[in-house]
């Protein structure tokens, strides 16, 4: 039998490393929303050079403390950047050689209102970036905390007819269900890697299949990636916004296109859909591929709690002739539980995620 396998690790949390030098600049604070001045935990606070570019990003915490290191003395300012609220900027200020610059950004949320939804919104918008106005823009970098999850693998048949499963698996998650290779590898090699020793499309008896990689929050926000796809925002259903991406250009790897789900109001990403594209002929288009459910807690963290991935395995023709599909692996899982920093599992976050978002999952 072939042998495909799912790159498929655990939920990844992104935090944002800040190891400042003795000599480093910086500026730390807290992030506060006016009239009452409550922290804003989970805010995205981005440190911007006088050429206006982000030079250091940091994510708000519970206390809505953050820091953020210049690489150099010079003029700066600090934006903050919220999903459903517009950008705000602090006024310039000089950062001098080895200064720690105090600064409490009191911030006063306006709401960000979407245009209306007309047929010129359609045309695609290739090259977006983090931060800017589109719609993609106001996705906020994911920083999340602990879990435990449940997980399955199944068989289908070709017509995706379940042949057989393997039951439920446990255990404490520290990375994204879904995991793609390094974004500058998958840039390079794509979303499937056939290119080990001895490794093929079709490489039957062996445990060196293909390996597919999902689509997991550090390629969606690399740079590469956003440059490279086109985004075009298709509609709304049922409260939500449907936001489609595709490859700009289709190269020779295995790409990836799909779907972004939104909520209207809030502009939260609540959906990650996603199908290989430049897959060999003999594989059904828009059948491989994935999703991932998210939900975003109240102290701001994001939790991928649900997600399922699918692949083809080849049945060989004699005689020269393309391969057919002769059955799908899928895995899959769900998480159960949300842990603290010490490992504990928190039954607060828990009952607001389970009661919040489980019943969406597939």
């Amino acid at each position: 039998m072939v042998v495909v396998r799912l790159a498929v690790t655990a939920l990844v949390v992104m935090l944002i490393a800040l190891q400042p030098t003795a000599q480093a600049q910086s500026v730390q604070g807290r992030v506060v929303q006016l009239p009452q001045g409550t922290p804003i935990p989970g805010a995205l606070v981005v440190l911007v050079d006088s050429a206006g570019h982000d030079v250091s990003r940091a994510a708000s915490s519970a206390s809505g403390g953050f820091m953020l290191t210049a690489p150099v003395p010079g003029r700066y300012l600090v934006a903050v950047r919220q999903i459903g609220w517009k950008t705000w900027q602090s006024p310039p200020f000089e950062l001098a050689s080895a200064q720690s610059l105090p600064l409490v950004l009191r911030v006063e949320a306006e709401a960000y209102t979407l245009p209306t939804i007309t047929v010129e919104a359609r045309q695609p918008r290739c090259g977006v970036q983090v931060g800017g106005d589109e719609v993609v823009g106001r996705l906020l970098e994911a920083r999340t905390l602990g879990f435990s999850s449940e997980w399955y693998y199944a068989h289908y048949n070709a017509k995706l007819e379940m042949a057989d499963s393997s039951g439920m698996g446990a255990g404490r998650l520290t990375a994204w269900p879904i995991q793609a290779a390094a974004p500058d590898s998958i840039r390079r090699w794509g979303f499937v890697r056939t290119d080990g020793p001895g490794q093929a499309w079709t490489d039957v008896g062996s445990d060196r299949g293909p390996v597919y990689f999902g689509l997991d929050a550090r390629v969606l926000f690399s740079d590469w990636f956003l440059a490279g796809h086109c985004f075009r925002l298709e509609g709304e259903r049922e409260g939500k916004l449907q936001v489609a991406f595709a490859p700009e250009h289709h190269g020779q790897v295995v790409d990836v296109q799909g779907t972004l789900e939104l909520d209207r109001a809030s502009l939260e990403l609540q959906r990650i859909s996603f199908a290989y594209v430049n897959l060999p002929r003999w594989v059904p288009r828009e059948r491989a591929g994935g999703d991932v459910h998210l939900r975003r807690l109240h102290t701001g963290a994001w939790v991928p709690y649900a997600w399922r991935m699918r692949a083809p395995v080849p049945r060989l023709m004699g005689g020269g002739s393309q391969p057919k599909v002769d059955s799908w692996v899928e895995t899959g899982g769900q998480v159960r539980s949300v842990r603290g920093p010490g490992g504990e599992v928190d039954s607060g976050l828990t009952r607001e995620l389970k009661e919040g978002g489980q019943g969406e999952s597939r």
